[in-house]
């Protein structure tokens, strides 16, 4: 959960270096700042399609670091972060075994959840899935769930600075982005518990 501190910070570094700054902190807090940078694309402060870009390939790179804590790592390391993420080994050595029987779809599933994704990035790297197939699959998923909330924010901006005229468009669109977002999510978390379970 980000503070309302950490997003005025965000959004006062966003404001001050644009496109230089987006990448890293993509990487460390995806989906609240590319809210933030679709905000700041509806003002002009960024531009939309350099900033869409952006997004998606530090994304990827945060999938990267994470398949490599499951990859890379010394086992003793990779034991000691999981219980800071508060994945056990337990559960990533389960998640490997579905893994490696439906890779393409819970890969993809697991990218659109905001639950198991993070555990299952983690089971890629440590099961060896191989590396151009875990960012293939992350990226397709990537695409589309980066343009949601780079929308979002593109259309909060735009209900500030167009108040009267698009304020009830503006709001309604907002509304059925998040709906669906939340229902992205929400089905794609059962997808992947669904395979889960059913290999185990």
């Amino acid at each position: 959960m980000v503070s309302n501190q950490a997003i005025r910070d965000i959004f006062a570094l966003l404001y001050a270096y644009g496109g230089i700054i987006l990448f890293p902190l993509v990487v460390v807090e995806g989906p609240v700042v590319t809210i933030i940078a679709g905000f700041l694309a509806s003002l002009g402060v960024l531009s939309p399609i350099p900033t869409y870009l952006t997004i998606v390939a530090a994304d990827l790179t945060g999938d990267f670091l994470y398949y490599s804590l499951g990859r890379w790592w010394l086992k003793s390391v990779l034991t000691r972060l999981t219980s800071i993420f508060k994945v056990s080994m337990k559960t990533i050595e389960k998640l490997e075994g579905v893994l490696k029987r439906n890779e393409g779809k819970v890969l993809f599933f697991a990218k659109l959840s905001h639950v198991l994704g993070m555990p299952i990035m983690l089971a890629a790297g440590h099961a060896k899935i191989p590396l151009s197939d875990y960012l293939w699959f992350n990226f397709l998923a990537t695409l589309p769930k980066s343009l949601i909330f780079l929308l979002v924010g593109y259309l909060l901006g735009s209900t500030i600075t167009n108040y009267n005229k698009f304020v009830n468009l503006t709001i309604l669109g907002v509304f059925i982005l998040a709906l669906l977002m939340f229902g992205i999510s929400y089905f794609s978390n059962k997808i992947t518990k669904k395979y889960f379970n059913n290999n185990h």
